[in-house]
């Protein structure tokens, strides 16, 4: 799962499904929510190919900086490809497991003073020890500093789950537990915890495909992708095609905003 996960060009290629037929910009949504001073020093971790990198850097001001680290290079080597020459002046891209977070940050000069904000979309639940990598990316905030974390949660997915199991293939259970269950498990008890001041963001955002090509492209792009099962799913893709117009997916999206960390 995590190769897949990893991997710049099924990431690029989920997001693209994703972007093109969805309802709701995702990245609009984010940041009509999240509170971005123009001086902020922002800490991204699982930052992938930069869809909130860049908007990180477009809010900025002179003073501002965005730190993105991810443990692709591939994936980083594209963000800076996207990014402007004006963007560039306030972006820093590290290589890292955020495993080793503390580590990676001694050595980066934008890390010195601590950072306002800590974000991470989508890629938290890859961690080995969340709780444990939350805490320390605690200690890297200035006093004042505030986490937003967004994933999925609830019933996300669950049309196209249903279909990939009628085709006979099986959705690993990490699988599940991080596209379902994350938030509810382990984020919003760690922040109600940690901070004095948690608010919630939910949205259910309808995907709406209109060719199975495309439906199966995000399937293969996947990290549930089960290619001795493709036949099987695609049978069932035409079957749906040849009633319906569209194949609808929901993707259930939380953002919780962290502000007042407990002593």
């Amino acid at each position: 799962m995590s190769l897949r996960a990893t991997c710049p060009e099924l990431l690029d290629q989920r997001i693209a499904e994703n972007v093109n037929a969805q309802e709701i910009n995702l990245v609009e949504w984010i940041f009509e929510r999240l509170e971005v001073q123009p001086e902020d020093h922002v800490l991204e971790l699982c930052a992938g190919t930069g869809a909130q990198t860049l908007r990180f850097a477009e809010l900025l001001g002179h003073s501002g900086k965005i730190l993105a680290l991810d443990i692709s290079v591939d994936a980083l080597n594209a963000l800076s490809s996207k990014s402007t020459p004006s963007q560039r002046t306030k972006l820093e891209l590290i290589r890292s497991d955020v495993g080793e977070l503390s580590q990676a940050l001694r050595h980066s000069p934008s890390a010195k003073t601590g950072f306002d904000l800590m974000f991470c979309a989508y890629g938290l639940y890859y961690s080995q020890d969340a709780e444990r990598l939350l805490n320390e990316a605690r200690n890297w905030l200035k006093p004042g500093g505030r986490i937003a974390i967004a994933g999925p949660f609830g019933l996300n997915n669950r049309q196209l789950f249903e279909l990939v199991r009628a085709s006979g293939a099986a959705i690993a259970e990490v699988v599940i537990d991080s596209s379902q269950r994350f938030m509810f498990k382990t984020v919003l008890p760690w922040a109600a915890t940690n901070f004095e001041s948690v608010s919630v963001h939910t949205v259910v955002n309808h995907v709406r495909w209109a060719t199975a090509e495309k439906v199966l492209n995000y399937w293969q792009n996947s990290t549930f992708y089960d290619p001795e099962k493709r036949m099987a799913f695609q049978s069932l893709l035409n079957r749906h095609f040849a009633q319906h117009s569209e194949f609808v997916n929901e993707k259930w999206v939380m953002m919780v905003e962290m502000k007042r960390a407990r002593s």
